[in-house]
């Protein structure tokens, strides 16, 4: 595997995918449902049964079917002061660092998780509602969650091994930035202000001052 091949990680792109898809998918119907129990407790005075019991239970499947996928992307929150300075196997070897800490700390959350999930399975564990949701349901979300998390920071582990021994075949793992490179921001701010931000005098004023020296002249 070269620099310009496909990474490592990258081979669950496609599974991480479709669990990014499934928490999108269980927000959509999250959101169906609350509108359906609006619209009934206040148009038919006759609320949808179990609604917010059931909502709460399938937000552990929003929020952890998206964050295996999310690592993929390098969109977790980040430091990345120390992280950008770095150049060749240094930067490697912090990433190595950071993705086996990760990697363990998921699997002992996936073990932690599997077992409250597990205990909740066998007792059939239901919520004090006027209909029937079972709580296990949810607390398998969060076992799932910490499966996908452990098998990317481990793939994740692996490339950076890899790229540690071999840093003029794998490049290092990207840091993604919410700041907008030069040519982006020129889309938004204008040139005059960029200037100004860089203690610098905009080419328009700068003619006026030659112009004005001139005629004083």
């Amino acid at each position: 595997m070269t620099k310009s091949g496909k990474r490592l990680y990258q081979v669950t792109d496609k599974l991480m995918h479709c669990f990014a898809w499934l928490s999108a998918g269980v927000v959509g119907f999250n959101f169906v449902l609350l509108t359906a129990n609006v619209v009934m407790r206040y148009v038919f005075s006759s609320p949808i049964k179990g609604t917010p019991e059931m909502v709460a239970m399938m937000m552990a499947w929003v929020a952890y079917s998206g964050m295996a996928y999310t690592l993929l992307n390098g969109k977790h929150m980040q430091l990345e002061a120390i992280y950008e300075k770095l150049q060749g196997r240094a930067k490697n070897i912090l990433s190595l660092f950071v993705y086996l800490l990760a990697t363990v700390l998921f699997i002992l959350l996936m073990k932690a998780s599997f077992d409250v999930f597990w205990s909740s399975w066998l007792i059939k564990e239901e919520s004090v509602a006027s209909v029937t949701v079972y709580v296990f349901i949810g607390k398998c979300g969060a076992f799932v969650g910490w499966v996908l998390l452990s098998i990317q920071a481990l793939l994740m582990t692996i490339y950076c091994v890899l790229a540690v021994i071999h840093p003029d075949k794998y490049e290092p793992l990207d840091a993604y930035s919410e700041l907008l490179d030069e040519e982006s921001v020129k889309d938004f701010v204008s040139e005059e202000a960029m200037a100004a931000a860089a203690g610098e005098l905009p080419k328009k004023v700068e003619e006026k001052i030659e112009e004005k020296g001139e005629e004083d002249k």
